[in-house]
């Protein structure tokens, strides 16, 4: 696999560091729920042991509830410092530290809909898809889960065979990413092949959102269909590719981060076991 680094000038530093503040700029008052989850996706079967993990956060209400990458915030936090630094220091290097891939896209629930937001070319973009009713079976076996005592329950979810693990101590009836509709708090789920595993490491109640967290989806979001997102990205990827013979991009095979040598993949991990399977029509 090949890196693209673009060389930014000095003079767009200030509007980075803007746009970052833009975002995260007010302090919300709600006050919410809030449960993190460790998430693990074998997303290649053919290299099982690589799996894709990540941690996440969930935000609920009595009515509502939003799901966003916890890695993301942390990273974003992190990049934004730097930038910070750079310009209290008027330093036209910029010290952004490690960089990982991350899920960039947040789920909003409530009683009426189902909204994924997602973010392109730092626009806010919401794509609205059915707010599936699960068939949920609920079980009487039940564990202990974080001090909670959960109950079983098994559904379909988006194509795939989940099992959950929910508390009625916590009578908000969602969960993690898109699996929603029980009677408590789903602390932990996984799929029956056990590729795809959410499960809750922490549960905070009746707590202030954090700074730039909030239950609501983004007022200047522009309301999309995947379908119609979808070619817009592709439609700029090719841009790029026609372009590349032309840019002035520095392509990186090697590098040494911490004194460490490092190569670039010469293969990219398939993505043959996806989180949603297509519906079928």
């Amino acid at each position: 696999m090949r890196y693209l680094i673009k060389l930014v000038a000095p003079a767009l530093l200030i509007c980075i560091l803007y746009s970052f503040r833009q975002e995260d700029g007010t302090l919300s008052e709600e006050r919410a729920g809030i449960a993190y989850y460790h998430f693990s996706h074998v997303r290649d079967t053919t290299r099982a042991s690589n799996k894709w993990e990540e941690d996440f956060q969930l935000a609920f209400g009595p009515q509502q509830s939003v799901y966003l990458s916890a890695t993301k915030r942390r990273q974003d936090s992190m990049h934004r410092a730097a930038f910070e630094e750079a310009e209290r220091t008027n330093s036209i290097t910029v010290n952004m530290g490690a960089w990982r891939p991350v899920t960039e896209e947040a789920v909003y629930i409530n009683e009426q809909a189902l909204l994924v937001n997602r973010s392109f070319r730092r626009a806010n973009y919401l794509i609205k898809e059915p707010l599936e009713e699960i068939a949920w079976q609920i079980s009487t076996e039940t564990k202990q889960l974080l001090s909670y005592t959960c109950q079983k329950a098994s559904g379909t979810v988006k194509g795939r065979a989940y099992t959950a693990w929910f508390t009625t101590d916590i009578p908000a009836s969602f969960g993690p990413w898109k699996l929603h509709g029980l009677p408590g708090l789903i602390l932990e789920a996984y799929d029956n092949a056990n590729r795809i595993r959410f499960t809750c490491t922490r549960i905070e109640t009746d707590t202030a959102l954090p700074e730039g967290l909030s239950l609501n989806p983004p007022a200047d979001a522009t309301h999309t269909t995947n379908i119609a997102f979808l070619r817009m990205e592709a439609a700029y990827r090719e841009g790029l590719l026609a372009n590349a013979g032309n840019s002035d991009d520095v392509t990186v095979d090697n590098a040494t981060i911490n004194g460490q040598q490092m190569k670039a993949a010469n293969t990219k991990p398939q993505l043959n076991y996806p989180l949603e399977l297509p519906t079928k029509k």
